[in-house]
Order: C-alpha cells, then structure tokens, then sequence
C-alpha cells in the first residue's frame, strides 16, 4: 500500500513541481518596473539588462534631443512647450497618476505619446478610444503585417498585450504586429500603445528587429521627453476640492501652484468599468468573446498531462495478475527460480511472501483437517504446536515486509511451521 501510494503521488508532486518552477522562473526574469535603472535614458545603466541607455544612445546618434524628466508634471510641461515638435515616452505608466493621464489628451496637435503596455484603466485615462484584447504570459515575436505605417522593421517582439478599438469609437485606429502595437489619431495627437516592454530594453535589442522598432517609434519627431518614473506619484493639487468645470484652471502640474488653461476639459468620472473591446478590430474577424475563462484550457491540458503521467506511472499494475499455463514443460525448480527473480526484480515483496504463505496454508491446512480461513487455521494451529496464537497469525497473515531481511526472516519462520507440523 505504502508503494502504491508513493507511485499515485510522484507524478503529481511533479508536475506541481513543475508547475511552480515555471510561475518561479517567470516571476525572476520579469523585470521590476520600480528599479531606478528600468527602462532608463541615463548613461550610467546603459549596460544593464532592463534599461533604456543603449536605445538612449542609438536615438542620440540619430540626432534626437533627449530630456529625461522624473515627474509626469516636468515631463507635460516640456512636451507642451515643444508645440507638437516632441515624442512623450511614457515606459512605466502604472506609475503615472490618472490625473496626468488624462492630462495627455490636452497635449499639443501632432505630438505622439507613447505608452508601453497600458493596462485598461490607463488606457481609459489617456485615450478611451482603445481597450485591452487580450494579454499573453509571454511575449510573442510577430510580423508587423501589412500597411503598417509606424516602423520598417520586420518580425519583433511585442505582442504581450493585444489592444484593439472599444466600439463607437469616433476615430479607428491603425494595428500592427498582432495588434500588439497600435496607433491613433485622436484630438490631433497620436497615441501609439506597445505590447511589451522587450523592443525598448538594453538585453532585448538585439533579438529579432526590435532595435529598429525601437527607433522608428522614438525617432518621429526630433524632440524626445523620456518620463523615467519608478514610484507612484501623488494626487495633483488643485485650487477646490471640487475638479474645475471647463474652462477653470485644470489640476497643477507642479505642487503647490496652479496652472490656467482655456480649453481645460472636466475630469472623467472617477468610477472605472472596462470598456469592451471590438474583438472584430482585434482579431481581424467578427468571433464573439468566448464565454469560457482564459485559464481553462491551460488548466485543462495541466490535467490532461498529469493523468498521463499517473497512467505510466502505474503502467504495470493496471489489472490484477492472470494465472496461465506454461506453454511447455519446465521443471519445478526453474520455475521457482524465475518467479522468484522475477518478485526480486520488481522489488515486490509482499507478492512473493503471499505467494509462500498462500502455499503454507494450503499444506497446514491439510496436515490438520481444517479449512484456510483465518480463525479456524489459526485456533487448530495454536493447539497442535501450543505457540501463542498472534505469534502465529503474524507468521501467516502479518503486514508486508519492509526490506529484504525482514523478508527473509518471515520465510524461515513459515519453513519451520510447516516441518513442525508436517512431520508431527
């Protein structure tokens, strides 16, 4: 029993193990969006896995004016400044408060504003036109399709996040790469969300094309305002505590002072539902959304391998053993002999001690005129040899021996009562 039930457990403790190491694995080589040096332009961590200094120094040699800006407030009011002349890097906007968000959408005509991998909230706050499709566990290397008219560059890696156009939406955004990279017009400002992370990092660069995506979508204009922020940042001061209605002054851009803005737009509403996504857009199709959870499948192919495995692992033993007759004659002796070799092969102790003890108490019960059952054989037993009776009953019907010795020991004893009582 206690073999039986190791055989059940070991492939399932594998595949948990499995199962474990890989969600281990995934966790350590995801980078940390809060390390300083994640995704940053300065020289100092250009050689460090997750950064953004060798993308930096690329864009430099290009001729693009880089100004890194630490605080969404310094990096709106630079964009603002530049009239439409500049690219607004946002690569961590989990960080960006939704107040400065929503301030994107009063960026200058013809700025371009891209966001690496915005969840919906965030695409909600800055560009409600868009909504997430669907998210991968791993990024995926696409071909950037047809007509795409953000890049040159050939197969890349990032498709992560799938976004596609929430329906209605007043303006229809143009796709690429598996809809893992996607712009669009809107109040005369082009908003480009990428799918991942991986184009822009120093130790992804050079696989696939990403260096080159990298570039073109940074390179479209000649200025270039790098938000480097690793922390959430506080909630705008404002003049009320009431949002300003259009046409009032718009929350600060930096603490403690109020920045005025004719064409200030009201705040949106502060309760967030996720707008569905026009899966038609997003797949290149008209499917409807399945109505079954995204993690069915993986877990029902998980099931499906852990029950083959528990499948081999019990490959011999998945009937109970058939008595046939040897094709020809072999001599007893030999055949005791391989059978015998055959239980110490698989380690199958108790098989081989039954197998003895069935045949002792077929000859005991014979010597005394009784039947094999347990209380009849053990009381005719205990009378003729005058031995305790659960001394006996160990002997016959005791547990199943743990190691070769204790096998051993039990066959001498079954021998000597045997002869014991056979030769009375």
């Amino acid at each position: 029993m206690k073999r039986r039930w190791v055989r059940i457990v070991t492939p399932l403790a594998a595949v948990i193990l499995l199962m474990v190491g890989t969600v281990i694995v995934h966790e350590i080589a995801e980078p940390d969006t809060a390390e300083a040096h994640y995704l940053s332009p300065q020289p100092a961590s250009a050689q460090l896995p997750t950064s953004g200094g060798q993308l930096a120094d690329l864009l430099r040699a290009k001729g693009i004016n880089i100004k890194r800006e630490t605080r969404s407030s310094d990096a709106l009011v630079s964009t603002w400044g530049l009239k439409g002349q500049a690219t607004l890097f946002i690569p961590a906007p989990e960080f960006v408060h939704e107040d400065y968000l929503w301030m994107l959408r009063q960026s200058p005509a013809d700025t371009r504003v891209v966001l690496v991998e915005p969840n919906a909230r965030q695409l909600h706050e800055a560009v409600p036109l868009l909504g997430v499709a669907g998210t991968r566990w791993a990024t995926l290397a696409t071909a950037p399709g047809q007509d795409c008219e953000l890049t040159t560059a050939g197969v890349a890696g990032v498709t992560r996040t799938r976004y596609g156009a929430v329906p209605r939406a007043p303006a229809r955004p143009h796709a690429c790469y598996d809809s893992g990279l996607v712009s669009v017009q809107w109040r005369e400002i082009e908003f480009v969300v990428a799918g991942s992370a991986d184009p822009f990092r120093t130790d992804r660069m050079a696989e696939h094309d990403n260096q080159a995506l990298a570039v073109d979508l940074l390179s479209a204009k000649p200025n270039l305002i790098w938000l480097d922020l690793h922390d959430l940042e506080p909630k705008p001061r404002t003049m009320s505590e009431d949002y300003p209605r259009p046409g009032d002054p718009v929350p600060s851009l930096q603490p403690g002072g109020e920045r005025e803005r004719p064409d200030a737009s009201p705040r949106p509403r502060s309760s967030f539902t996720p707008d569905p996504v026009d899966e038609g857009f997003a797949d290149g199709g008209s499917q409807p959304p399945s109505p079954f959870p995204t993690w069915l499948l993986p877990l029902m192919a998980m099931l499906l391998l852990a029950a083959i495995a528990l499948a081999f692992a019990r490959g011999r033993r998945l009937g109970p053993p058939v008595t046939e007759p040897l094709p020809i004659d072999v001599p007893g002796a030999e055949t005791a002999l391989g059978r015998s070799q055959l239980y110490r092969r698989a380690k199958a102790r108790s098989a081989a001690l039954e197998t003895l003890r069935y045949d002792a108490r077929l000859r005991l019960a014979t010597a005394l005129k009784t039947s094999t059952d347990r209380d009849p054989l053990l009381d005719a037993l205990a009378a003729r040899t005058g031995q305790p009776r659960d001394l006996l009953e160990t002997v016959l019907f005791g547990p199943e021996p743990e190691d070769d010795s204790a096998l051993q020991t039990r066959t001498t004893e079954l021998l000597r009562l045997v002869q014991q009582v056979t030769r009375e």
